[in-house]
């Protein structure tokens, strides 16, 4: 298999539906949600109890405050949220709206979004009909990933496109490196019918984050080509969602064997190291450099998909249309020491500020004939 990369001038907020018409278009989103949790409190899940009304965490003292210990330390950022963050109706309807609002303000509603860190179905219902009730959206989220370890949060997939089949989700074996790696979010695999009647293979992902070692995210690279390998041959294949590998590990030789060996494509600007542009930062830490940016986000073609290969298909992969989507003011912020950084704005819970601590990434999928 041969991995070929085409160069492109990216465009931060570009508009990657053009003037293309949209029944020749398919846009695709990949976009972090950072912690869409509901109100409601997952008996199963303690992971979850940062993400409730105060008045709800009182009723539940002391062991409120113990179970945040337990999981989040003693002292810190972290266990404090716990302890102390009111998440009440109010500000759960802000982050929908907030969230909303970016989806809303592209060029048109993606066809298809992948959204990491997603509660439950019930916060992608409730995103649904609250925000985007006009939008003719399918929801996929299957709340199968394992709990406590991955904080019981999944992978959702929203689309304008009918389903096909029955969605899944698989679980990530990390066999001898269980220790090192924990758990993970499972990969969620959805078909969805195109405009020709054609299948697209979704896999929604989110790999384990920068504080496990490389090998961990190689791991759940492996298992998600096992997957795609099971389909029927020639199929058209999207990988997205948040693949977690950073500007240093992006460029080297294992993940580039990783895309080459099992045929994927994608824009270049992925591995082009950790400068500006990028759909979070990175903090390189041997450095002590906090001026700096990973596609943590990507979207993967399978073969099929590639503009620079024959193919019997009607799709291609506009490889080029792939960049960060900045449309909102509320998606920006400087750095808080006040050096003029630019950074995602996360979602403020006390000043209803912010969206999240990624940007979404977008492209666009062309009809090879007319």
């Amino acid at each position: 298999m041969r991995f070929r990369f085409i160069s492109l001038a990216l465009l931060i907020g570009v508009n990657f539906c053009s003037s293309v018409a949209a029944e020749e278009t398919i846009n695709i989103v990949a976009f972090n949600a950072e912690n869409l949790f509901d109100t409601s409190d997952d008996p199963g899940n303690p992971r979850d109890d940062t993400y409730l009304p105060l008045s709800v965490k009182n009723s539940m003292q002391p062991g409120h405050d113990q179970k945040c210990e337990e999981f989040n330390g003693t002292a810190g950022f972290y266990v404090e949220q716990c302890k102390t963050l009111d998440w009440n109706e109010g500000t759960y309807h802000t982050k929908l709206k907030r969230y909303a609002d970016v989806l809303k303000a592209l060029p048109a509603t993606p066809d298809i979004i992948v959204i990491a860190e997603t509660e439950n179905k019930q916060v992608l219902e409730d995103l649904v009909s609250r925000e985007l009730a006009t939008e003719g959206l399918n929801i996929v989220q299957l709340d199968s990933s394992d709990e406590p370890d991955s904080r019981g949060i999944d992978v959702g997939i929203l689309s304008k496109l009918p389903i096909v089949g029955t969605p899944s989700a698989h679980v990530i074996e990390f066999g001898r490196y269980e220790n090192e790696c924990g758990k993970t979010r499972d990969i969620v695999q959805a078909g969805f019918q195109l405009p020709d009647g054609e299948t697209l293979h979704v896999f929604g992902v989110h790999f384990p984050s920068g504080r496990s070692p490389f090998n961990c995210r190689i791991i759940a690279f492996q298992e998600l080509n096992k997957l795609v390998k099971d389909l029927p041959e020639n199929s058209l294949v999207v990988a997205a969602g948040d693949f977690n590998i950073n500007c240093v590990e992006a460029p080297s030789d294992a993940f580039t064997r990783l895309m080459v060996r099992n045929g994927w494509y994608a824009s270049p600007v992925i591995k082009s190291g950790c400068r500006a542009p990028g759909s979070s930062r990175f903090v390189d830490r041997i450095l002590d450099n906090w001026n700096t940016w990973s596609f943590l986000d990507m979207i993967l073609v399978s073969e099929e998909l590639s503009p620079s290969r024959p193919s019997t298909k009607d799709w291609f992969a506009d490889l080029g249309s792939f960049s960060t989507l900045i449309v909102s003011s509320e998606q920006i912020m400087t750095d808080p020491e006040n050096k003029g950084f630019i950074e995602p704005r996360r979602f403020d819970p006390e000043t209803g500020r912010g969206v999240s601590d990624h940007y979404p990434v977008g492209m666009r999928l062309l009809r090879r004939r007319d």
